[in-house]
């Protein structure tokens, strides 16, 4: 299959190369998605689904037009309604790159594409089982797949080259309905490029159902709080939000004037790093050519720097940083890769006995109210729990928190030893202050 989308690429470039433009590229994107799934504790189905396409930017006189589709009897008229797209395009006078070396990254294991179905629904019966085998009136949906896939990248400059990736991901969720009425949801999931072991997401799930098998309540105050790394990937969220070529061209970004200065805590070493072997946000170039590399971004609570793709940083007089994303029907945008935040010392266990009296949040509802892009938010609490003299009493429920990232994350707070990965990134649980209050 591959070597029939080579031939339809070196068509489509050779279509390009006639065209009178300033620059052009080609995106190619295939590949096979395949998802295995149980619902309400019974196996539901397996699905498989094709993607691929062709997306074409052409530059001319300085102004951008795109255009995409997914058959190649059709790649005359896309490269011409590309052409004629161009007048009404955004100005982009930067230059593509040329072909370079670009560093090595493993971002494909045929192993997990080779699994037949009896295997991913043996596993998924084997979830099931094991926390109904504790839980029984648990309502229990599981889904686990994978993605075999392609993308290659041609343009004007003479970049020609593409990579294979593979994807294995699965969530698994947990639904009980307490004794008190109250309802708990509780879930988990993991993507990775390689082979992973499902039962870590099980093991998760019990505990969390085991923390919360009592509602209890608080009153409202300023407590100490530990965030597990599914909840802190949130509040990163809006840590990172303004660390954009787009935000600080825009003059949107809350950290213009800070580049260089201490903003958090001294704990907090933050990377953008596409370099880890079969992490799911790793790539050897990024979707415009650029070679990746590892950034850091923060470092001992000093922002250092931001991402930026080849317009943003023509913009900004700097060079791309290797971040930009797109898929065959969209524009590059800019986007991080694999975030990593440094580890501290403390076990997850110790920073219980550590907090005394205080919060355990796992999962947040409506997070990203208030002005996130300064640093503020407020977010209902979906799953939370009350530690009493390092002991977990219960689930909290009609609760919320709110805060500012900056005064949240000082100099006081704790960074677990361990380290979990969710989605793209690797995060360590977070020990600090937070207000809490009562809905």
């Amino acid at each position: 299959m591959l070597e029939a989308e080579k031939l339809n690429l070196s068509r489509i470039q050779e279509t390009c190369a006639k065209q009178k433009s300033r620059w052009w590229d080609v995106f190619a994107e295939y590949a096979v998605h395949k998802t295995f799934s149980f619902k309400n504790n019974v196996f539901y189905g397996v699905r498989e689904s094709e993607l691929k396409g062709y997306g074409i930017r052409m530059n001319i006189d300085g102004r951008t037009g795109f255009s995409f589709c997914n058959d190649i009897s059709m790649i005359d008229s896309v490269i011409e309604y590309a052409r004629e797209t161009a007048r009404y395009g955004e100005i982009e006078e930067h230059e593509l790159p040329a072909m370079q070396t670009a560093p090595h990254v493993a971002c494909y294991d045929g192993k997990i594409c080779n699994k037949d179905t009896e295997y991913y629904q043996d596993t998924l019966q084997k979830v099931v089982d094991t926390i109904h085998s504790l839980y029984s009136d648990c309502m229990v949906d599981a889904g686990f797949g994978c993605v075999d896939g392609y993308m290659h990248l041609v343009n004007s400059r003479g970049f020609d080259s593409g990579y294979c990736y593979s994807r294995q991901g699965a969530t698994v969720t947990a639904l009980r309905i307490l004794s008190d009425g109250s309802r708990v949801q509780v879930y988990e999931s993991i993507t990775w490029n390689s082979d992973f072991q499902i039962d870590e997401l099980t093991e998760r799930i019990i505990q969390k159902l085991a923390f919360s098998e009592r509602t209890v309540t608080m009153p409202f105050g300023n407590y100490y709080v530990i965030f597990t790394p599914k909840a802190f990937g949130q509040i990163m969220g809006v840590v990172l939000q303004g660390l954009t070529g787009r935000a600080v061209e825009r003059g949107i970004s809350r950290y213009i004037g800070k580049f260089g200065e201490k903003v958090f805590g001294k704990q907090l070493t933050v990377y953008d790093n596409p370099l880890i072997d079969f992490a799911p946000g790793s790539y050897p170039f990024d979707d415009e050519g650029v070679p990746a590399q590892n950034k850091t971004i923060i470092e001992n609570g000093y922002v250092k720097s931001y991402i930026a793709h080849l317009q943003s940083a023509h913009l900004l007089h700097t060079h791309s940083t290797g971040n930009a994303s797109r898929g065959y029907a969209t524009l590059p945008q800019e986007s991080f890769s694999n975030i990593v935040v440094e580890p501290g010392t403390t076990s997850f266990k110790d920073m219980i006995v550590q907090m005394g009296t205080g919060i355990i949040i796992d999962q947040f509802i409506g997070f990203g109210q208030s002005n996130t892009l300064m640093g503020n938010f407020s977010a209902n609490l979906d799953l939370a729990w009350l530690v009493v003299q390092g002991e977990v009493k219960g689930r909290l429920s009609n609760s919320m928190v709110s805060d500012d990232v900056t005064m949240m994350l000082s100099d006081k707070i704790v960074l677990s030893s361990e380290r979990e990965w969710g989605g793209n990134a690797c995060l360590p649980y977070v020990l600090c202050r937070i207000n809490y209050s009562t809905t």
